[in-house]
């Protein structure tokens, strides 16, 4: 049934969505507007502006799929379809405002806890990514997966600025390639092209940030999973995910180990 949802026509309306989308965050990254949420979770003018056209296009289009977007009021429709939409709108919202090249969009369809498509999208770098369960993972076109390190100790690591203190509590890591990167779904997009090796999270997350890269890392030939080793699982009540790392399948496992002796 998958295959027959996930056609090469909704695909294609996809890629048509996101990109326009994605002109909408560089034409309001001209004239940004910022209000908060709560304390530390900024959102701008282009994260509503984004989710209210992608909300819109894909109600016209897949008007039995139900929706959850970080910006919209969750209505419960994620619990009464067979498939439901996951968005957020503006992925590294802080990168994004400081004009840093490293915020997302990212798009998950999801069915029975789990993606089945998943798009990011970099407006700055012009960054495609998109993975369909079973099809494999591209950017551009082109075929991804990630590098093949077996020793963590020698791999490039990815992780937040506001997570790097965080981090120090964990004195297994010592990589001597640290990069800051905001967005956790681009992070994980990189992995799974093979520039990152490691990309982590030690904060909590929310379906919305990793349902697309979840699917976009394991389509690469890479694992996903909490630090403490448990499964990520979608549509769940709360919505919420204690931590997150991605890498290939032998750094993954060694990883796991590691964050479980230090418990």
């Amino acid at each position: 049934m998958n295959n027959t949802v996930v056609s090469d026509e909704l695909k294609q309306d996809c890629k048509v969505a996101i990109i326009e989308a994605g002109k909408i965050a560089l034409e309001l990254q001209k004239k940004i507007e910022v209000k908060y949420k709560a304390k530390n979770q900024p959102v701008t003018n282009a994260d509503i502006e984004i989710n209210n056209f992608l909300l819109n296009f894909f109600k016209k289009k897949t008007p039995n799929f139900g929706w959850l977007s970080e910006e919209s009021l969750d209505d419960g429709s994620r619990f009464e379809c067979d498939f439901f939409w996951c968005l957020d709108p503006i992925d590294g919202t802080r990168s994004y405002i400081s004009g840093k090249p490293e915020y997302t969009i990212s798009l998950a369809l999801i069915n029975n806890f789990q993606p089945i498509l998943g798009i990011i999208y970099n407006p700055t770098t012009n960054e495609y990514f998109h993975a369909e369960k079973n099809k494999g993972s591209f950017c551009n076109n082109r075929q991804i997966k990630v590098n093949s390190k077996t020793n963590y100790e020698v791999c490039s690591l990815a992780i937040s600025s506001s997570e790097i203190n965080i981090l120090k509590n964990f004195n297994f890591f010592n990589s001597k390639d640290v990069r800051k990167i905001g967005s956790i779904a681009y992070k994980i997009a990189l992995v799974a092209k093979g520039n990152i090796d490691i990309a982590i999270s030690l904060t909590k997350k929310n379906d919305w940030d990793l349902a697309a890269a979840d699917l976009l890392i394991k389509e690469a030939h890479g694992k996903i999973m909490q630090t403490n080793g448990e499964k990520i699982i979608y549509n769940t009540q709360k919505l919420s995910i204690n931590s997150v790392m991605a890498a290939n399948v032998d750094i993954i496992l060694d990883l796991k180990k590691k964050f479980n002796s230090s418990l």
